[in-house]
């Protein structure tokens, strides 16, 4: 399975320049935990990093450090990972699992940010798979007793 199927299209970006204040408005006004950090490139936008509600607690609340005065690129997550939109679910599976990381920002052919997929997305489509599994352990049931009928 590619991930052009599971990916959240909806990503939320900010620059790596904005304030801590600003980008965490920005998670509370459009719901979400995180938001990928991009360089523009003209019309592109090119993914350099994440910022997680995580990373602004344990960098500036934690210290009592006001957000107003912290940059994004100061506290964003250090190691940046991201994948093609194109590959596969089990290579973003064993890259998250590789870095410790919840979500992955995807690219594109041109390295612009085309979505972001989180362990919440593959764990529903695994469960998905799972119950798949299932349905055909009780039809493989079903199918054998009207093959064979209980005689009494």
């Amino acid at each position: 399975m590619i991930l052009e199927k599971i990916a959240n299209r909806k990503v939320v970006t900010v620059s790596g320049s904005e304030n801590l204040k600003e980008a965490s408005k920005l998670m509370r006004d459009r719901h979400v935990g995180s938001l990928v950090v991009v360089k523009k490139e003209g019309l592109r936008e090119i993914p350099v990093g994440v910022l997680t509600d995580r990373d602004i607690v344990v960098s500036t609340c934690a210290f009592g450090i006001p957000p107003d005065g912290v940059l994004v690129r100061d506290v964003m997550s250090s190691e940046f990972v991201s994948a093609k939109i194109s590959d596969s679910f089990y290579h973003v599976l064993n890259l998250m699992k590789e870095h410790g990381i919840h979500r992955i920002p995807l690219v594109d052919g041109t390295g612009s940010i085309s979505g972001i997929v989180t362990s919440h997305e593959l764990l529903a489509v695994l469960a998905d798979e799972l119950e798949l599994v299932v349905k055909v352990s009780d039809r493989q049931h079903e199918v054998e007793s009207e093959r064979r009928p209980h005689l009494l």
